[in-house]
């Protein structure tokens, strides 16, 4: 008797914590307006993450609003990663909407590295039944072997878009510098 209520015990706990290891948002509305995330100096790292799903993440049902976020990594092997309504891991956005306008994305300094993701799922991701627009997304990487990625819209690693619309009206990704790299990717699965 005891070990069959240790083993219910431990079976419970592994159930708990395993199921709060699978980040989802469903059936919510994420809003924010002029968030700021700022980090400099030799290995700055700035990451602004709103209305993101990690491990086995999950958007359905939810709206995503963001307006005039601004996230800098200034300095020296700087990394700046900003990220608006992405699932990672087995992600998953459904019957969602996410909106982006005025996102400001910057890493500046030898060797700094600019992420950007906009209604973007990943590892095994699929985008399906919902709506990505950003509007004047802004992606810099600036200094010497910068690297600068943006992606909105759009699903990796075996990814599927399916029955979505993806609309980026004046979105910019720009590295500038000695062997810098700028890769740009809408509505794409991959």
């Amino acid at each position: 008797m005891h070990i069959v209520r240790n083993a219910s015990i431990v079976l419970a706990l592994g159930l708990a914590f395993s199921g709060a290891m699978a980040g989802e948002i469903t059936d919510s509305t994420v809003m924010s307006t002029g968030a700021v995330n700022t980090s400099a100096g030799f290995l700055a790292t700035a990451r602004q993450n709103i209305g993101v799903a990690e491990q086995n993440g999950k958007i359905t049902g939810t709206g995503v609003i963001v307006n005039g976020a601004v996230n800098t990594a200034a300095g020296f092997l700087s990394t700046a990663t900003q990220s608006v309504g992405r699932a990672t891991q087995n992600g998953k956005i459904s019957n969602s909407m996410i909106l982006g306008q005025g996102l400001n994305n910057t890493a500046a300094g030898f060797l700094s590295t600019a992420t950007q993701e906009v209604g973007f799922a990943k590892n095994n991701g699929t985008v399906e039944n919902s709506t990505v627009i950003a509007n004047g997304a802004s992606n810099v990487a600036a200094g010497f072997l910068s690297t600068a990625h943006q992606q909105i819209g759009g699903a990796q690693g075996n990814g599927k878009l399916k029955n979505s619309m993806v609309i980026a009206t004046g979105s910019v990704n720009t590295a500038g510098g000695f062997l810098s790299t700028a890769d740009q990717s809408i509505g794409v699965a991959k």
